[in-house]
Formats: C-alpha cells, structure tokens, sequence
C-alpha cells in the first residue's frame, strides 16, 4: 500500500507540474489560438490528474486539507474548462457538479472553522478557499441556463481557471516551504495563503477588464464573438 502511495504522490507532483507549465502558457498565448487551446487543454487534463491522484492519497494518509483542495481546483478547472467551450458545447445536464461544489464549500468552512475552535490555524486556510469555492458555486448557479456575452462568458472562464491556477501555485509553495518550517509555526498560514491573497485582485481587475471591454488583453481587437 505505501509503495502505491508513493507512486501517486510522483504522479500527483508530475501532474501539478505540468499543470502549472501549460497554465502560463495558456495566459501567454492569445485567445482562441491553436497554442492556447492545446495548453489549456493540456492545463485541464492535468487538473484532472491531480485531483485523481491526490483524493486516494488523502485517504490513504489521512488529509482532510489535501482532499478538500483537491476537489476545490478540480471544480474550479472544470467549471473554467466549460465556460472556455461554452460556445460549442450546450449542456444538456442539471448543475449536479456546481452543488456538488456548493456542498463541498459550506464543508470546507465548518471544518476549517471547527479546526480554529480547537485551536489549529490552519483552519483558515480551509475556511478562505471553501469561501472561494462557495461563492464561485453560487456565482455559477445563478448564471446557469442563462446566454451571456462574449466578455461575461471569457470572464468566467478566465476567473475560473486561475482559481485553479492559484491552489497549483499554493501547492507548489507548501511543497517546498512548509516542510522547512517549524511545525508549530504560524507562518504556515501565510504561505498557503499568499497566493490567494496576491494573484486573486489581480484576477478580478482582469476578469471586469474583459467583461467591460470584450477584450481579452489590453492592446488587442475584440475577439470574434
């Protein structure tokens, strides 16, 4: 069992790592180009292949952080995934997966809160991204069956996707910090949150620049819609 263990984690950091390669390339590449969709494809199957690998691991190595995030950047590069293909893919499914998504944020928050009761800082870092997850599910079941525009539309895939992004850039960071650090330390938190708390204005200020002006970078032509 430890020797099956052992090989998920490798596929599991492999995964993440190419996850995150083919993430700056998909921000690096135009939109609707041949070179960014092979890369955000490439970044979905990889998102894919780190939630499959990191939820056995979690259980077999009791992790309730590792499989809560897990299922948090899953959703997050699947809602994105959809969002990107919405205008050649019509879902013909009930938003199972954006409540199923729902379910998971509200657990997230009562765990991390439970965990803060009992004197874990930690916790926080599960209350903040079960918020983050909460509030996407919401924000995507309002939205379900609904058009939207070229700009809302590339928004939302382009949120979705760094959200993503961001718990494949957190995971990378507690990979090689927090082992490092005492295991009482406080700075736990910060280095799990760091991220979140850097690149997620920077998203919002580029998500409302796309839905405002149907643009996807700042010196470009619209887009065919």
């Amino acid at each position: 069992m430890e020797q099956l263990t052992r090989f998920l984690i490798i596929l599991h950091v492999v995964a993440g790592s190419l996850a995150l390669l083919a993430a700056i390339f998909a921000i690096s590449f135009r939109k609707g180009a041949r070179k960014h969709n092979f890369a955000g494809k490439t970044y979905f199957w990889s998102m894919m292949a780190v939630a499959a690998t990191a939820l056995p691991v979690s259980i077999l190595r009791p992790n309730p952080m590792l499989f809560f995030v897990a299922l948090f950047s899953s959703y997050m590069a699947y809602a994105g995934w959809r969002f990107g293909r919405n205008s050649r893919y019509i879902l013909k499914r009930k938003p199972y997966v954006e409540r199923g998504m729902l379910l998971v944020g509200l657990a997230m928050i009562i765990s991390g809160l439970l965990e803060v009761f009992a004197g874990g800082s930690m916790g926080w870092v599960l209350v903040a991204f079960g918020a983050i997850g909460l509030q996407f599910a919401v924000q995507d079941l309002r939205g379900w069956g609904k058009a939207e525009d070229f700009g809302t539309r590339i928004s939302n895939h382009l949120s979705h996707m760094l959200g993503g992004t961001i718990a494949t850039v957190t995971a990378v960071l507690v990979q090689q910090v927090v082992p490092r650090l005492d295991p009482s330390s406080s700075f736990k938190v910060i280095v799990w949150l760091a991220p979140t708390v850097i690149i997620t204005p920077l998203i919002i200020i580029w998500a409302r620049k796309v839905k405002a002006t149907q643009k996807v970078r700042l010196f470009q032509k619209p887009l065919p819609r």
